[in-house]
């Protein structure tokens, strides 16, 4: 079936591409310009650490309290949730002329990405019998290929008019998004007549820590992976300005050709997870990702710093749909997006220092030292991958037809 007609027999996806489009402009429009912009601010690359940290610590405290809730209201109210909470903190963002400002809309970002399981929850409730992958892998391209306007935008506006012009039109994609959201993306989960009160918001945040145990492989795998690109790569566009006097317009090139490259990578080979498997999509991913930090290590140069970022393209390209099609797949289907919360809460918590830690190694210790604790830990978790994961974990486990 081509996709036009998925599309006629489910205009749900025709809106979830639109959304998805509209996140993907004003998500990399803030990636690409965040840290040159804290930078102009006047805060060090420890300061953007420890913001990138708080805003993670602020996902984190509601991402497994908002799925689990998700799982009784039903998805829509906290996915328009999540477009309010962002447009308020692109106005916060407009109006930043210190760390105050930046960090209340840091906190509001967070805020909003805690709502993510809910959003893979309600695509993976649109989808059909064996085509979660697919449509993962379809909307990931939708999404890098929108990212891709946004970051070259981004760039241009932030040497030509400045940092301000970039967040009102971030404010203006997260508006359409509500829009979007708002009339047009149906409920995909059924009100359930289970209570949420406070005993239920407790119990989901303490389920992030206590996974069924054939759940423990991936949870720890995929942590390591988090806490190893936290220290180092989350903080490349930092690195790069501070270091070696990047601007903002060659960061949003640089973004540009990962944006690009991991947009016609999905689309080619994200949604095929399915049939080649999730551990191998996962192992081969990290081990591109291997190859581009050992580039930057040696060579960190404007050229080298475009190659790496093509291959990060093709590594995310890999990494992405198969990790939501793996939690997707092996987690009970009545609370998927608790699950998908208490997974992503937990990751979260491991990897929550990394960035502040990163900032601090690089502080002390130059540009090299937060890249090389990246690649250390990224083979450690290369074999993790191989010898932990499970593609059938739950099946395996004799849950399937538990839910």
């Amino acid at each position: 079936m081509s996709m036009l007609q998925r599309i006629r027999r489910s205009p749900q996806i025709l809106y979830l591409g639109l959304a998805t489009a509209l996140r993907g402009l004003r998500d990399n429009i803030r990636y690409v310009v965040w840290q040159p912009f804290a930078l102009s601010l006047g805060l060090s690359v420890k300061d953007i650490g420890a913001l990138e940290s708080l805003m993670e610590l602020s996902r984190i405290i509601f991402q497994p309290i908002i799925g689990a809730a998700s799982d009784v209201y039903g998805r829509k109210p906290f996915l328009i949730l999540r477009d309010l909470l962002v447009v308020c903190a692109g106005v916060f963002f407009i109006f930043s002329k210190s760390w105050l400002y930046a960090t209340l809309g840091m906190i509001l970002v967070g805020f909003g990405y805690s709502i993510i399981p809910v959003w893979t929850s309600i695509v993976a409730e649109s989808a059909e019998e064996g085509q979660v992958g697919w449509l993962y892998g379809i909307l990931g391209s939708v999404y890098m290929t929108c990212g891709l306007i946004g970051t070259i935008s981004a760039g241009w506006l932030a040497d030509n008019i400045g940092y301000r012009m970039v967040f009102i039109v971030f404010v203006a994609a997260s508006t359409l998004s509500l829009i979007v959201t708002t009339l047009k993306i149906e409920e995909t989960h059924t009100l359930s007549k289970r209570e949420f009160g406070v005993g239920k918001a407790l119990s989901s945040m303490l389920d992030s820590f206590r996974p069924q145990r054939y759940l423990w492989g991936y949870y720890i795998a995929m942590s390591v992976d988090l806490l190893a690109f936290s220290i180092g790569w989350r903080l490349i566009n930092g690195l790069l300005v501070d270091s070696f006097g990047f601007t903002a317009g060659q960061i949003a090139i640089i973004s540009a050709f990962q944006t690009g490259t991991m947009a016609v990578s999905q689309m080619l080979i994200g949604s095929r997870v399915d049939r080649y498997g999730y551990r191998v999509y996962l192992t081969a991913s990290q081990i591109i990702s291997g190859i581009l930090i050992v580039a930057l290590i040696l060579k960190p140069t404007y050229l080298v710093a475009i190659a790496s970022n093509v291959l990060m393209g093709f590594s995310a390209a890999l990494w992405s749909p198969a990790e939501q099609a793996w939690v997707a797949k092996n987690v009970d289907p009545s609370e998927r997006a608790k699950s998908i919360g208490g997974y992503s809460t937990f990751r979260g918590l491991v990897a929550l220092p990394g960035p502040f830690i990163g900032g601090i190694i690089y502080d002390r210790y130059g540009y090299n030292a937060p890249m090389l604790v990246n690649l250390a830990l990224l083979v450690v978790d290369i074999l993790l991958l191989w010898f932990l994961i499970k593609d059938n974990a739950r099946e395996e486990a004799g849950l399937l037809n538990d839910s």
